[in-house]
């Protein structure tokens, strides 16, 4: 059962703009299960019995592509879903999923998940919603990772964490460097190279915190060449 943790569920965009009913049917079924730092949730190819929203913490979904080595293909925040694409069919899970740091899930049960979108149309039209939007994601993702170079790649995710529009900017990481190495698609060690190189542009890292001492001069390393 969710307890204090309805609150969390109801803030995903799973349940956003649902009618009170819908919304009670899925809290209803919703169970709150705990991971640890770099536990297991679901393994790829095995089969599919819940769809996840995650309450706290972050979520690492990889794909081995039928290779001993795996590859982060998405980050997934507070409020994310995964596995709802199985709602419309599929038996098994198509990638891994790992937590990244200390984490809460609600899990609720697939088959009883298509039961209710039978029930309520608009459950059906939120989880389209939140599949063409993973799509568009993965199609941003492709098109980065062959037009842009590593320190590209960081600058760009940099400007877009940039609180104000002051000359220079500090903030903390919402997650460690290696979670944000597998969002961007890079090798951990190529994530550092990147940040090295971003040192002429005023990026200076410190643990989790940021400062970016001159912002155009970051937008000028953004910039394609």
């Amino acid at each position: 059962m969710l307890g204090g943790r309805t609150a969390d569920l109801l803030r995903s965009d799973l349940l956003r703009g649902l009618k009170s009913d819908a919304r009670q049917s899925l809290t209803d079924l919703a169970q709150v299960r705990s991971y640890p730092s770099f536990g297991q949730i679901v393994r790829e190819g095995e089969r599919a019995d819940f769809l996840y929203c995650v309450l706290n913490g972050h979520i690492r979904l990889s794909k081995s592509a039928g290779t001993t080595r795996e590859a982060d293909i998405r980050i997934c925040e507070p409020g994310d879903t995964f596995g709802e694409c199985l709602v419309a069919g599929g038996t098994s899970y198509a990638y891994s999923a790992y937590a990244a740091e200390p984490t809460d899930l609600a899990l609720l049960e697939l088959s009883a998940v298509r039961r209710l979108v039978e029930q309520y149309p608009s459950i059906e039209r939120n989880i389209m919603r939140l599949t063409a939007r993973h799509l568009l994601a993965t199609m941003d993702c492709v098109a980065s990772d062959r037009l842009h170079t590593a320190a590209q790649k960081v600058a760009h995710y940099l400007l877009g964490r940039c609180p104000g529009d002051g000359p220079s900017a500090t903030f903390k990481l919402p997650y460690q460097k290696r979670v944000l190495a597998g969002k961007l698609g890079l090798a951990p060690e190529a994530l550092s190279r990147a940040f090295a190189s971003l040192a002429r542009a005023g990026v200076a890292v410190k643990g989790k915190t940021i400062h970016l001492e001159n912002l155009r001069l970051l937008s000028n390393e953004a910039r394609d060449r």
